[in-house]
């Protein structure tokens, strides 16, 4: 069994312009509520500037790496994954509300990947169930437009967007700043890269 750790802070593990990661159509759909968005947000606002927060183990199936976009299968870590985005989505608006367009930049940076031909793609694809509505999400982004859209069908997923956005909504630069960088710089999880896929699901269970 050939496993490759790596321990990253977030930016680290989003920084790579030709990785995407792909939750697969065998794994639950996006499930958290607002106990655990409210668990995520507030270990990071607790933080300390000179603490660091574990957020646990990404498990991901690999391929040996190419010019063009390497495809990250994640057989385990996807709630956290879809949830950090969504998080830095609402941070990245809130910059672009207080027009800071270098940062906003920045993130999007995150959120974005490309290969060979240049176009962006989503850093984070969902399955066939969740994808649909991943992607309305990052257009709609508010409460209005959530109940003005039936077709949503896993509300989960906005109501993660809204409630993160509302707490940081008030957050002047400093603060969000201050969030900002705990969250690309403090926050770390462990990376564990495998090529079999036998691997991967003997390790998940």
């Amino acid at each position: 069994m050939k496993i490759t750790p790596s321990q990253l802070t977030i930016s680290q593990l989003l920084s790579s312009k030709n990785e995407q990661f792909f939750i697969p159509a065998y794994q639950r759909r996006y499930a958290w509520g607002n106990k655990q968005l409210v668990e995520l947000f507030e270990d990071i606002n607790l933080l300390d500037k000179n603490d660091s927060h574990f957020l646990g183990t990404i498990l991901l199936l690999t391929e040996s790496h190419k010019a063009n976009i390497n495809m990250l299968e994640v057989v385990d870590g996807q709630q956290r994954i879809i949830s950090l985005s969504l998080l830095l989505e609402a941070i990245k608006d809130r910059f672009v509300e207080l027009d800071n367009k270098d940062i906003v930049n920045e993130i999007g940076g995150y959120l974005c990947c490309q290969g060979i031909d240049r176009k962006k793609q989503n850093k984070i694809v969902l399955g066939d169930l969740d994808e649909p509505d991943y992607s309305k999400v990052l257009k709609i982004k508010n409460e209005t437009d959530m109940s003005a859209e039936p077709e949503i069908k896993n509300k989960k997923l906005l109501n993660a967007y809204v409630e993160f956005k509302k707490w940081i909504t008030n957050y002047d630069f400093e603060q969000l700043n201050e969030y900002y960088f705990k969250l690309i710089n403090n926050t770390i999880v462990v990376r564990l890269d495998t090529e079999k896929a036998k691997d991967a699901y003997k390790l998940f269970e």
